[in-house]
């Protein structure tokens, strides 16, 4: 069985995950004001580790005026807790501001840069008209643990083989 997908159109395997994301995606696009040319579905991204280049994924990326700024990972219903990690690593790689997980019937939103939650509820999501994108140095050492954070996580939870394309020395 399969649903449309509101902001690409696409066609999706309909999965409780899946159900979530496009709650998400319509609710950013009806309530929150964003446009649908500012949210990527699936972004894949390259993450640059010691031992290659490793291929990853956000559910959905809000960008702004060419900026990075909400990493928003959706969760199956009830298991909220593993993809607060994963979102808040993701964002790290990304250099967005916000990160966000969702099961929406329970939600995170935490600051990147400190990890501070700044809202536990899906309407605590700042609305277009509201957010403000600032962008900050993450050092070294927590960009190096979010990316291996990243990387495991998205090899537990979407039993995807990571791989790791080797480097050309």
């Amino acid at each position: 069985m399969f649903i449309r997908d509101y902001v690409t159109g696409l066609a999706l395997w309909d999965t409780p995950k899946e159900r979530v994301r496009q709650n998400v995606e319509k609710f950013l696009v009806e309530e929150k004001g964003y446009s649908p040319n500012e949210i990527i579905v699936d972004y894949e991204f390259d993450v640059h580790i010691p031992e290659g280049i490793a291929k990853a994924t956000a559910d959905l990326l809000i960008r702004i005026d060419g900026k990075n700024a909400i990493v928003i990972m959706c969760a199956p219903p009830s298991t909220l807790v593993p993809y607060e990690r994963l979102a808040l690593a993701c964002a790290r790689v990304l250099n967005t501001p916000l990160a966000v997980a969702t099961d929406w019937d329970d939600t995170t939103i935490m600051d990147t840069y400190s990890g501070d939650v700044l809202g536990k509820d899906i309407a605590d999501i700042p609305a277009r008209d509201e957010l403000k994108i600032e962008h900050k140095d993450i050092p070294e050492d927590k960009l190096e643990k979010a990316k291996r954070i990243l990387i495991t996580y998205l090899e537990i939870l979407h039993c995807k083989g990571c791989r790791i394309e080797r480097q050309q020395s």
